[in-house]
């Protein structure tokens, strides 16, 4: 009886490891080109028209902080360059932007000390990189908890290096002091709506955003968020700049440094005609702490075998960490998770009937018909069928809490506020031509070297030499290889034996319309 009892036991762990053994994972798709590999992962907001002024700013200075730019500024800069380039590796994730296996390019240069501080950051530098993502920021004044806008210029583009003609996102932020002490932070950026929705092909859609926001230090402020959604498939008109956007609304917030208080207006283009205009969607009060998050159906990303995106529909499931079963459906690339009616005070469930009308799918304020579980990100489903598929999570999304509009007593939106155009940034192209770059200075994964594929969380002091060849460790794109030392187009093959260059340039020229002239909507109430 023992025995029988014992093999029946070691059978059943049999099994349950079977099943885990043939579990499908990503690093089982050796080819890095696949979309299970390259699609976009972004943290978003729920209230994202809010976030456009604040959430994309800290991202952007977050990475910039890491670069540790202010210690490489100017290394061994003489009369001929004005600063070399260094490589950098960085936890992108604690950022809230996507990760990748590679190495980022920075250079950092100031003329005087008293000068502006500009760095470029180059993402997609290597040439196995399938994207190009760059930042440049000029800095007069670091940001601070006093003004967390800082006064300078940033600048992002990025791209799919497949298609040289066709950009992601782009953006431009502008803080600067005005006359009675505050300072006005202004905002444009474009992106195509594929950065959102990777099952989405370039150029369906493409949104817009405008923000001027006026602030006083001691965080407090107010201002305007400008929203335009461009989808000919709609609105039968074209796509941005010139086009008339399918929906497009102006958001009015006010702010303290602990609530936001904000008012939509929308207006909604369908088919040639105008079928709303400056609708007074909500006033909403929401707190800037404690946020809670969840991920959209939209969230996800479901991957085959060959790690191509799945286009197929069906039921799956996968053993979650409590031992219970989590049923799914997966209609083609998205995953559909239980849902249910959860408050945005705290996303606790409410006892009220999912998608009707006291639940929306987007509401403002809650409740809201929400996922009630999250699929955790590389997880593999089963499909009906036995099939395995990846699910990643592309887009998480956060929800700053909706609170009492009492909190918001003291704050006063204003009139909506005139905003730039798309000439604001069409003039400030960014450099793509890739700086010769030395060796890692800086590794944000030293500790956690499985991480780091490529440089195993290895960095080296600037101005020593490891290699011992005469080239300091910041000039030398092979530190350890005395040998070799440089690589213009970072293939891993030295000049000296490279025969083509593989360097990466963007047409700026097929994203450039000065005449163009963008559609105001009734929302904007500007003439």
């Amino acid at each position: 009886m023992k025995r029988s009892l014992t093999n029946g036991f070691s059978f059943a762990v049999l099994i349950l490891f079977s099943s885990f053994l043939n579990a499908l994972t990503r690093e089982d798709i050796t080819d890095k080109t696949k979309p299970v590999w390259t699609d976009i992962k972004a943290t978003l907001v729920y209230q994202f028209r809010v976030n456009i002024p604040f959430g994309q700013l800290n991202r952007y200075l977050c990475l910039f902080n890491k670069t540790e730019y202010q210690k490489f500024a100017n290394l061994q800069r003489d009369d001929e360059v004005a600063a070399y380039a260094y490589l950098t590796r960085l936890d992108q994730t604690q950022c809230g932007i996507s990760f990748d296996d590679n190495a980022h390019l920075v250079r950092a240069t100031q003329d005087l000390p008293d000068s502006p501080v500009t760095v470029e950051y180059w993402n997609g530098a290597m040439a196995a990189d399938p994207g190009a993502y760059f930042l440049k920021a000029v800095v007069s004044e670091e940001a601070s908890d006093a003004n967390p806008f800082g006064i300078m210029t940033l600048d992002t583009e990025a791209y799919a290096k497949a298609d040289p003609s066709k950009m992601w996102l782009r953006w431009r932020s502008q803080s600067s002091r005005l006359d009675d002490g505050t300072i006005q932070y202004k905002v444009v950026e474009y992106l195509d709506s594929h950065v959102i929705d990777q099952s989405q092909d370039l150029g369906v859609s493409e949104e817009y955003y405008a923000v001027n926001i006026v602030y006083s230090e001691g965080d407090s402020g107010y201002g305007t968020i400008i929203n335009k959604l461009f989808r000919p498939s709609l609105s039968s008109s074209g796509l941005y700049p010139a086009g008339i956007p399918a929906i497009s609304g102006a958001t009015n917030i006010a702010f303290d440094k602990d609530f936001i208080k904000f008012e939509n207006y929308a207006d909604a283009y369908y088919y040639g005609t105008q079928q709303y205009s400056n609708v007074k969607n909500y006033t909403s009060c929401i707190s800037r702490s404690n946020p809670w998050g969840y991920v959209p159906r939209w969230g996800y990303g479901v991957y085959d075998e060959n790690g191509d995106r799945n286009s197929a529909s069906f039921s799956a499931s996968y053993v979650g960490v409590d031992g219970n079963t989590v049923n799914l459906e997966i209609p083609g690339f998205q995953a559909t998770p239980p849902v249910a009616c959860r408050s945005l005070f705290d996303g606790s469930v409410v006892d009220k009937p999912t998608y009707s009308d006291e639940c929306l799918q987007q509401a403002y304020p809650g409740p809201a018909t929400l996922p009630v579980v999250d699929v955790p990100d590389l997880t593999t489903i089963t499909s009906s069928e036995g099939q395995k598929y990846i699910v990643r999570q592309l887009k998480p999304r956060i929800v700053y809490p909706e609170v009492d509009m009492a909190n918001c007593a003291s704050l006063t939106v204003r009139d909506t506020l005139a905003v730039e155009n798309h000439t604001f940034f069409e003039s400030h192209s960014l450099d793509t031509a890739l700086p010769k770059g030395g060796a890692v200075l800086v590794n944000d994964f030293s500790s956690d070297t499985t991480r780091d594929p490529n440089y195993s969380g290895v960095s080296y002091l600037p101005l020593e030499d490891a290699d011992g060849d005469g080239i300091p460790n910041f000039k030398d794109a092979f530190p350890e290889d005395p040998a070799r030392s440089a690589d213009e187009d970072f293939d891993g093959i030295d000049d000296s034996e490279d025969s083509t260059s593989d360097r990466y340039l963007f047409d700026h020229t097929q994203f450039i319309s000065p005449n163009a002239v963008e559609y105001i909507t009734p929302s904007m109430r500007q003439p």
